[in-house]
């Protein structure tokens, strides 16, 4: 841990947060250990870059295995031609 002085102070813009401060410390305790505490209750937030990552790789797996199948996809023609009849009614 740095000394004192080297560390970033920290700004409070909040007056409801500053009084709320302003009362924990009153028993002696320092403003860094409330703030401390306070932060290690709350969630640390996940990376959303690693998930997205993992999704884009799932997603190239899936295209990859699509294009290596041996299934001969059709054509919009083709597809047209088997679903629908002459008069453009379901078959």
């Amino acid at each position: 841990m740095r000394p004192r002085r080297q560390q970033t102070p920290i700004t409070i813009r909040s007056d409801k947060a500053a009084q709320k401060l302003a009362l924990l410390t009153k028993a002696g305790r320092s403003q860094a250990e409330v703030i401390e505490e306070a932060l290690e209750k709350l969630p640390v937030p996940t990376n959303d870059d690693d998930d997205l990552a993992a999704r884009i790789a799932e997603f190239d797996e899936l295209v990859h295995r699509a294009a290596a199948s041996p299934r001969r996809w059709k054509t919009m023609a083709e597809f047209d031609e088997a679903t629908y009849d002459e008069r453009g009614l379901l078959r």
